[in-house]
């Protein structure tokens, strides 16, 4: 699963999510622009009404004291105001001007207009930072959860995930990262400094001017859009900055230490973003704006995992130091079973764990042969072939008589440093052939399978009236000279009759000891030579056609 194409997908796909999610958040600011807009409306014209009947009113008119019943009426207001923004937590600098305005005698009408177009202002952007503050939690985290999930997914290697403590996900999202050193908090903040300065602005040239309050009502509806437009730049953009800040420190805790970036090519995409598409990066390198997204205002662009060795490894190196322990991840194990299972600490008992391999020159060569499982075709043989690999457990056992055996009672690969030899073994056969007669055994069974026994009965009678051309392929300087694999399926064929023209097989007493060792070695070896990719697998359409069909027909 270590492929590029493979992360690519994956990641675009969760960039998707995550921008839907930003996507989702603009659109519940834009309805509170317009309900705030609706409200701002209602207080003018109710106020014009209030002193003018045609024409508007003067400034002087727009300064004089409230009467006692208006001012008495603006103060329960004000009153509503400061319980609503006590339940709310309103900015506290603004709760501070409505107890001041509170307890004075006198106000002037247009601060009273003033006070109450900024609090429906405050409000709405009350609620903004509360929105973006939410989605923005629920990006990170959801998207440090996905990348891990993905990777360990991808890779079908799961452990424990530490569950994000809420003290880091407060600093990571509050922490400002742009040039300017502002966070999104101070952002909204100045967008709504300059909405109120404009909209109070507007007010008080209207009436100085005397106009008509819809052309107030009108300019300030358009700068609520601009100041809605800047919003929605700032919510894609922080949605952008914190999917990748989460990638990031996903990667950084799992020990990725390369990455790349993936843009969505199409007619929106930018010249930087399609310079940069492509291109590896350490981690040590990672600058959001410079080597990581965002590149730019609404930027789609994401990061994937880029790997040079197997994922094993580094699975093995993040999960020590918690439990030490690994378990293999089902194909169909969906984002929240993972979650559940491996964050929020749910059983395991129905999963795999994944065999600690003590011996270092076992583990390479595991750790080789898995990559070569990996980047075999896919097919479900193959696929279970992983499965089989990732929950084999080795043990050392000197008094074995072989480098290597597969033991059927203790099921588990044994392996003997002392034996004759066991230098010499190609370890991806090994591998390969052992795993191959576990599997047989805990799953095929080939020695009772009818046509498998009927197609080894009848290839072994082509053998010896092909003992000549056989005689030639092993011979020195032979097209199968040295292959001990095709050579110990011929062996089996002859129940070592043909042992002195071969290169390598097991003797005619190992043969005649138990009849199903023939149907084993032969499933073991058809294998390995399929999954080695060895040239011998051309005589599956020549000599050995009839037990490969059998074969296939057996596996699926």
């Amino acid at each position: 699963m270590n492929n590029s194409n493979y992360w690519k997908q994956r990641f675009a796909q969760l960039e998707a999510v995550q921008n839907q999610k930003g996507a989702a958040a603009y659109l519940e600011i834009e309805k509170q622009y317009r309900r705030a807009l609706r409200e701002l409306e209602g207080k003018i014209n109710n106020w014009y009404g209030r002193l003018a009947a045609n024409n508007g009113v003067s400034m002087a008119e727009a300064h004089k004291m409230l009467s006692g019943v208006a001012l008495k009426e603006f103060k329960w207001d004000v009153k509503d105001y400061i319980r609503h923004g006590q339940e709310n937590a309103i900015n506290q600098r603004w709760m501070k001007e409505l107890e001041n305005a509170s307890a004075k005698y006198h106000i002037s009408q247009l601060e009273a207009l003033k006070l109450q177009t900024q609090q429906s202002l405050e409000l709405m952007f009350g609620n903004q930072l509360d929105s973006v503050d939410a989605v923005m939690k629920n990006i990170y985290l959801g998207g440090y959860y996905r990348t891990a999930y993905e990777l360990q997914h991808g890779f079908r290697i799961g452990w424990n995930i530490s569950a994000l403590d809420q003290r880091k996900i407060e600093k990571v999202i509050h922490k400002p990262w742009a040039v300017d050193g502002k966070n999104f908090s101070e952002r909204i903040w100045s967008n709504k400094q300059k909405l109120i300065s404009e909209v109070h602005k507007e007010l008080t040239q209207n009436i100085m001017l005397g106009q008509d309050p819809q052309k107030a009502i009108d300019t300030i509806a358009r700068r609520m859009n601009a100041s809605k437009r800047n919003a929605g730049r700032l919510v894609m953009t922080e949605e952008a900055y914190f999917s990748s800040a989460a990638q990031k420190d996903c990667f950084n805790d799992l020990n990725v230490e390369q990455y790349e970036i993936v843009a969505t090519l199409d007619s929106h995409t930018s010249e930087i973003c399609q310079s940069l598409y492509g291109q590896v990066f350490l981690m040590k390198d990672y600058e959001p704006g410079i080597t990581a997204p965002p590149f730019h205002v609404y930027c789609r662009s994401t990061t994937v995992p880029y790997f040079e060795d197997d994922f094993g490894q580094i699975g093995e190196r993040a999960a020590r130091g918690k439990d030490g322990k690994t378990y293999y991840v089902p194909a169909d194990m969906s984002y929240q079973e993972w979650k559940e299972t491996f964050v929020d600490g749910g059983s395991k008992a129905d999963l795999i764990q994944i065999p600690q391999i003590q011996d270092e020159k076992i583990r390479k060569a595991n750790d080789e042969f898995s990559q070569i499982l990996n980047s075999t075709k896919s097919t479900p043989f193959t696929d279970k072939m992983i499965l089989y690999n990732g929950s084999t457990e080795y043990q050392p056992n000197e008094k074995l008589d072989a480098p290597f055996a597969y033991n059927q009672e203790l099921d588990v690969i044994q392996y003997n440093p002392l034996a004759p030899n066991y230098e010499l073994y190609d370890m991806n056969f090994v591998q390969a052939h052992e795993l191959s007669h576990r599997m047989d055994t805990l799953e095929y069974c080939s020695w009772k399978n009818e046509k498998f026994l009927q197609a080894i009965e009848t290839t072994s009678a082509k053998v010896y009236d092909n003992k000549e051309m056989i005689t030639q392929w092993f011979a020195e300087g032979g097209k199968y000279e040295g292959d001990m694999v095709l050579s110990d399926i011929f062996s089996a064929l002859s129940s070592g009759g043909l042992n002195e023209i071969l290169c390598a097989g097991h003797s005619a007493d190992y043969w005649l000891e138990n009849r199903t060792y023939t149907c084993m070695e032969i499933f073991a070896d058809i294998t390995s030579i399929e999954v080695l990719d060895y040239k011998s697998k051309a005589e599956f359409t020549g000599i050995l056609e009839e037990i490969y069909k059998a074969y296939k027909e057996m596996v699926g």
